[in-house]
């Protein structure tokens, strides 16, 4: 008798045992599954925000480029406001480099972003953007008003499932 209870004891795994096993094994790989998936949608929308972060760059640096030129005395700024309400489309594809001409059909697909310039001498007038961005900035005391302008350039995009997004760098600028 004292055989027959060894033997029953070294048997193996019942089958609830190994099916309670495969379900725990299961809602592992879920879990560490759905955590790269995860992992892998903040990588994307972080990538697309340095994307639409560096076009914003590239445009305030060239707009500073321009400098105000002083040829107007009553506006000496008057190159750079008329950069005011400007808008184009930047298309970022699959290459790395931003270009202003859409992609060729066929070609690897691309994220449009928009540009927008907004340029308030010198302080915020009631424009807030598009999508919607407050911001406050005032001149150094020591220039004249209309000496000094606010150059905002805003950069957005449309991620699928999710509302417009965008980037906004702001700079004041003097003659």
């Amino acid at each position: 008798m004292t055989t027959r209870a060894t033997g029953r004891g070294a048997r193996g795994l019942s089958l609830l045992e190994a099916l309670a096993t495969a379900a725990v094994l299961a809602l592992g790989i879920v879990g560490v599954m759905s955590t790269l998936h995860a992992a892998s949608k903040q990588n994307r929308r972080n990538n697309i925000q340095n994307q639409a972060t560096l076009i914003a760059e590239q445009e305030l640096e060239r707009i500073v480029g321009l400098r105000c030129d002083g040829v107007s005395t009553t506006s000496p700024c008057a190159n750079i406001q008329a950069l005011d309400g400007r808008a184009r489309k930047v298309y970022w594809s699959a290459n790395g480099e931003p270009s202003d001409a859409p992609p060729l059909p066929g070609a690897p697909p691309s994220l449009l972003y928009t540009v927008a310039v907004d340029v308030d001498p010198p302080f915020e007038a009631t424009e807030t953007g598009s999508p919607s961005l407050t911001r406050t900035a005032t001149p150094p005391a020591s220039l004249p008003l209309n000496a000094v302008v606010n150059v905002r350039v805003t950069v957005s995009w449309a991620e699928p499932r999710s509302s417009r997004r965008a980037v906004a760098l702001q700079t004041r600028m003097s003659r």
